[in-house]
């Protein structure tokens, strides 16, 4: 195996989805952009409440569970 054509192959395809998405990007107007960056913003925000929610009702189940096992 050519570990360097893997390389080189995986970045050209980089390249040019990256060049697609900034060419999606350049095509909309201003309020789209504010738009999206609010969605993805928004997005983020979710999930980070629902993993801290996950996180505190893990400890929240274990703590209870350790205080219903017989030892």
């Amino acid at each position: 195996m050519d570990f360097v054509k893997i390389v080189d192959t995986t970045v050209d395809f980089c390249k040019t989805q990256i060049d697609k998405a900034m060419d999606i990007w350049d095509s909309f107007d201003e309020d789209q952009k504010k738009l999206l960056i609010g969605c993805a913003v928004c997005v983020a925000a979710v999930i980070v409440v629902a993993g801290i929610a996950y996180g505190l009702g893990k400890a929240q189940g274990k703590r209870i569970a350790l205080e219903e096992e017989d030892f």
